[in-house]
């Protein structure tokens, strides 16, 4: 049987480190060792032609004899936007254009509505790195509000995409990926 190889596309740098520290954390709860590769597309722009072309050019002459499963990763807020004439990514055509290259395993994982709601999940560990007390009421409508908020408690400054301070690096991912074990559910299957 071929080997394995999970690619994962991301949007920014921040979801780069957390998809990279979350897929070690599942492949130590689930006692697997596929290969993951994480591949930043840098924001949603053209997500398309780069997803297509990361895995033409990169991914598919370096594993041409691999099992490629494909998680399309992204935030859902820019999505939901009421009376959108166009969303910003079809996410067909993303699907229609990977497939043309011969792979057919492609997965969504969507954080509702952004990566920020999903680090706040494990909010003991965002209060510790921002030196705040955990009884501290959060301010804001949505997840990015809330983390830029407590950021700014902090007296540090968060930019969204960014491994701001390196805090990512500080969540507990045992906790995270138990916590988000629906939204990840295809990506803990697939790498068992």
């Amino acid at each position: 049987m071929a080997n394995k190889i999970i690619v994962v596309f991301v949007e920014g740098q921040s979801e780069e480190k957390f998809y990279s520290k979350l897929c070690r954390q599942i492949q130590i709860n689930e006692g697997t060792s596929n290969k993951v590769l994480i591949r930043n597309l840098k924001g949603i722009g053209n997500y398309e032609n780069k997803a297509h072309a990361k895995l033409k050019h990169e991914i598919l002459p370096k594993y041409k004899d691999s099992s490629i499963l494909v998680f399309l990763c992204y935030d859902t807020d820019v999505f939901d936007i009421p009376f959108q004439q166009k969303p910003p990514v079809n996410w067909k055509n993303v699907e229609k254009k990977i497939k043309k290259l011969g792979l057919t395993q492609i997965f969504h994982i969507k954080a509702k509505k952004s990566i920020e709601d999903w680090f706040l999940k494990d909010f003991d560990n965002l209060c510790a790195f921002l030196k705040l007390k955990k009884t501290i009421k959060i301010k804001g409508n949505c997840g990015y509000q809330k983390i830029s908020w407590l950021f700014k408690q902090g007296n540090k400054v968060y930019q969204k995409g960014y491994n701001v301070n390196n805090f990512v690096e500080t969540l507990n991912y045992k906790h995270l990926a138990d916590t988000l074990k629906g939204e990840l559910s295809n990506l803990i299957s697939k790498m068992k």
